[in-house]
């Protein structure tokens, strides 16, 4: 019974994110299957968590779950009606296969990780807790809980997309039942693998690339198994994926002038400030950086619009706070100039703790290094958009959380960064792997090209692949 529970609860997320991809896509590119799966997943948690919250301002029970569902459905219907296309089917070639062999045992291995341990500090009461409480009060978080000081340590002004998807299973379970939220973790990160082999593709324009870098991805200690990773139940996973969605999407339209990267770049650039606090400083760079892609390929003011529903979002959840008289956070000092020129002696010490979270070989191997490299490479083309999109949306955020942490209200600031500092440059991570698929394919590139419009630059010389973007798988 537990198993066609949690298949139902499954197959509506999804269900849900496939019509959003499809009202998004409108039959004008081809995706992948992978694609579709990956996307229908982060537009189905995020549609289905804001849902729950939003319908649960009104009913609770039987009925709120009841509403939510038949949205699902029908978003599910529309998706059937306006099936996304697919790409032509071709062979893979052997080592293809391999690398995709490879990718299996690693994605299996997540899941088992996932499953023998609990969940970490915040999955368990920062997230989990909120599940919890929700599901116990009929799908909606009590009143209570906002203002309670006795349950402050679990940061009732977080947002609640992970919270939410968990209660979503937990609903058609009949029970809180953590073990069974477990699930929801290492899928993102099977969502991550697959973005990181269609935006390889879609990068490079070819399909080995993309997925060596998605086998690198198991190799990387804060990824797979350290403190905050994907089997640790922590929000900082999941809006990695969603940042590498959002990025990875506007890198695609800034270099092919296609209005459906921007749709969806737009949809993922909404809900990473629903994922997590810190979302609003991920949402605030990669608004920036659309636009300048709006600014720069000269596109109609209406595209502005975009970034109305992540604003939508942030003002919405933080009046919904304000209403609920939920407790402000005290880890942070106020933001602003006296509270800056008073703790300006912290920045050099802060830089320094920065750095050496780069070169900290048992918490990311040598991705930083690799990544640096890749940078480097990057820096030829920054005339490019796409490529000083990349830079900014790597650089950008790790400036400001190092910024943030001047702010620190803890008796020691270097504590308070050293206990985050690795899950905090694990949200830009995926975007490291980007720019260092696309370092290797302009670094080798002797002859680099560009397919008519609706396509991209490719990687290599004469005889590589050179396949429009709007066909690639």
């Amino acid at each position: 019974m537990s198993a066609l529970a949690l298949l139902g609860a499954f197959a509506t997320l999804l269900f849900a994110g496939y019509g959003l991809l499809a009202l998004l896509v409108r039959q004008e590119t081809r995706f992948s299957l992978t694609e579709q799966i990956a996307f229908s997943w982060l537009l189905g948690t995020g549609a289905v968590s804001l849902f729950l919250w939003i319908f649960g301002l009104f009913f609770h029970g039987v009925l709120l779950r009841g509403s939510v569902s038949i949205v699902c459905l029908s978003l599910g219907f529309v998706g059937w009606r306006r099936m996304v296309p697919l790409p032509p089917r071709r062979t893979p070639k052997s080592f293809e296969i391999f690398l995709g062999i490879i990718i299996l045992i690693e994605i299996t291995i997540v899941f088992y990780l996932s499953f023998v341990h609990t969940l970490g500090w915040d999955g368990l009461l920062n997230w989990e807790i909120k599940a919890r409480y929700a599901f116990a009060n009929g799908g909606v978080l009590p009143a209570t809980y906002f203002s309670d000081s006795g349950r402050a340590f679990s940061h009732p002004e977080y947002p609640l997309a992970i919270p939410f998807t968990e209660l979503w299973l937990y609903l058609w379970l009949g029970e809180a039942d953590q073990f069974w939220a477990k699930p929801i973790f290492p899928i993102f990160y099977v969502v991550g693998t697959f973005l990181l082999v269609a935006l390889g593709k879609r990068l490079a324009g070819r399909t080995w690339l993309g997925l060596l870098l998605a086998a690198f991805l198991f190799f990387v200690p804060q990824i797979t198994v350290e403190v905050g990773s994907a089997i640790a139940g922590y929000a900082d996973f999941p809006l990695s994926i969603f940042y590498l969605a959002a990025i990875g999407c506007l890198f695609c339209a800034a270099e092919q002038h296609n209005t459906v990267f921007f749709r969806l770049y737009a949809a993922c650039l909404a809900l990473l400030p629903w994922v997590k606090r810190d979302g609003v400083i991920l949402w605030t760079v990669a608004a920036a950086c659309g636009v300048f892609v709006i600014l720069r390929t000269k596109r109609s003011p209406l595209f502005f619009l975009g970034f109305l529903p992540g604003l939508l979002i942030i003002c919405g959840w933080h009046f919904y706070l304000s209403t609920m008289h939920a407790l402000q956070p005290a880890d942070f000092l106020p933001i602003n100039l006296e509270s800056l020129g008073s703790h300006l002696y912290r920045i050099q010490p802060l830089f320094s703790a920065f750095l050496a979270e780069f070169y900290n070989l048992p918490t990311w191997s040598l991705f930083w290094f690799v990544v640096a490299v890749g940078v480097v490479y990057l820096l030829r083309r920054m005339p490019d958009p796409g490529a000083l999109v990349l830079f900014t949306a790597l650089i950008v955020p790790i400036f400001l959380y190092l910024l943030i942490y001047v702010f620190s209200s803890w008796p020691s600031y270097l504590d308070h960064v050293g206990l985050s500092i690795s899950r905090l440059l694990m949200h830009v991570a995926p975007v490291g792997f980007l720019i260092t698929i696309l370092a290797v394919c302009r670094g080798s590139a002797k002859n680099p090209t560009r397919v008519h419009e609706g396509g991209m630059g490719t990687c290599g010389s004469a005889g590589s692949e050179r396949t429009p973007m709007v066909e690639l798988a």
